[in-house]
């Protein structure tokens, strides 16, 4: 009966995609994946064709969609057959879609990998049904508060899924992940040295720490490589300090796009530190699943992520620098502001938060406004300020006021709809003007009369 079931929600999953590919090509992340699951609830463990050993998950906060989309390309330009969720449709749902996609009428998928991203949340329902021998964990920060409360919830919920079949790749840099390692069967580690995009964090009433995974106490970070990530130790118990990463980034040319592991030197097609740590988790599975340096490296050469962090518009006759954010976090937050604060010229900068609005009811977060420090973005030359956002202006405003910005270069909008942001622009001075917000102002619809 149970295979009866299974065949019958492959076959009418497989017409959905086909549907799905007519009416609206490019949709269908999950829907696919829902019919299945509806029909069979165990439609993933039925699947045929996996090995569990050439099988990774990506799980953590920021991170994971560039992480599977890098590790997909390594693979499959060494040749590889590679089933993977690219979309980010990470969710059981999701899963399963991407399987249904791969697989023939008989259920076996066709390719030899299996890459998946993994909602931290749900990684452990997931990994029941697909128990993958490979997981990387890109960081555990705070992020969506409604639903996921404090990153300890996110810890333990990661946790419930490692056991001793499982090799974590943790990120030594980020006291969260690095700790899983313990949990696992085992731990392989990946960090990024201190370098020159490194910074230290000022101490002083604003200033933010972390508890220590194993005493609690205080961590001191030696510098950040990106917000809260960078080399650390906890002074009580040692924790942090006690070995050197099994993968290592030791040197970085920004200018020159490349970074140095092990003494060999790897193509790096970014220039902000944020995209390191992609990287040498992806070196440090890939290498650890049996791929030479060599297909390693032609991978990183040849890869190239179009959708990027920095779209420009022209709006008001200046040019616009929208910085994309895909979580409004306090670490993602101050990525951004950190971007901004590298051009030191006179510059209008735009910022906005607002509603969140994926769960019912809306929910209005202005904690992360003080996890993070604006002063860096004040230092590096700033002509103007407009803060928007119906919900939160006011709030980040006054948030700025604190540290330091003039009130009489400020402007507050409570929408952030194009042609409010237009007229905010219109009678300020030609400067480059830079836009830190989650969505893009311009996708947002109009307000109907």
């Amino acid at each position: 009966m149970s295979s009866i079931r299974f065949f019958i929600a492959l076959w009418v999953s497989k017409l959905s995609v086909i549907v799905i590919n007519i009416i609206a090509k490019g949709r269908g992340t999950n829907l696919p994946g829902q019919v299945a699951l509806r029909i069979d609830p165990l439609f993933v463990q039925h699947m045929k064709g996996i090995d569990p050993d050439k099988a990774v998950f990506v799980t953590g906060t920021n991170g994971k969609s560039t992480t599977v989309n890098l590790l997909h390309h390594v693979f499959t330009s060494s040749g590889k057959k590679v089933c993977a969720n690219l979309d980010g449709a990470n969710m059981l749902t999701g899963v399963a879609t991407a399987l249904i996609k791969d697989s023939g009428l008989s259920g076996r998928i066709r390719s030899e990998y299996v890459v998946m991203e993994t909602d931290e949340r749900y990684l452990k329902f997931i990994r029941k049904q697909l128990p993958a021998h490979q997981l990387i964990i890109t960081n555990i920060q705070k992020d969506q508060t409604q639903r996921n409360g404090e990153p300890g919830v996110i810890s333990r919920k990661i946790t419930e899924a490692l056991g001793p079949d499982l090799t974590a790749f943790v990120n030594q840099d980020e006291p969260r992940s690095f700790a899983l390692g313990e949990s696992a069967g085992r731990a392989v580690s990946y960090a990024v040295k201190e370098n020159s995009k490194s910074y230290h964090k000022e101490s002083d009433f604003f200033s933010v720490t972390m508890p220590c995974a194993r005493c609690h106490e205080p961590i001191v970070f030696h510098a950040h490589n990106i917000e809260n990530i960078g080399p650390f130790v906890c002074p009580s118990c040692g924790y942090g300090g006690e070995r050197k990463a099994d993968y290592l980034v030791d040197e970085v040319d920004y200018e020159g796009h490349t970074f140095t592991s092990s003494g060999r030197k790897y193509q790096f097609n970014f220039s902000t530190p944020y995209f390191l740590y992609c990287y040498i988790s992806v070196l440090a599975a890939a290498k650890e699943m049996g791929l030479s340096e060599d297909q390693i490296a032609h991978g990183f050469e040849t890869f190239s992520d179009l959708r990027g962090r920095l779209a420009t518009k022209s709006i008001a006759g200046k040019t616009l620098n929208y910085i994309k954010m895909k979580q409004e976090n306090p670490e993602t937050i101050q990525s951004s502001l950190n971007l901004v604060a590298e051009d030191k010229e006179d510059k209008i900068f735009l910022f906005g938060l607002d509603e969140t609005l994926d769960y019912y009811p809306a929910f209005t977060n202005t904690l992360a406004l003080f996890d993070v420090d604006f002063r860096p973005v004040l230092r590096s030359g700033l002509n103007h300020f407009v803060c928007m956002s119906k919900a939160i202006g006011r709030a980040a405003a006054v948030r700025m006021m604190y540290d330091g910005f003039d009130p009489d270069h400020m402007t507050v909008i409570p929408a952030s709809y194009e042609e409010d942001v237009a007229g905010a622009l219109e009678p300020l001075d030609d400067k480059p003007v830079y836009l830190v917000e989650e969505i893009p102002y311009y996708k947002k619809p109009k307000k109907q009369n």
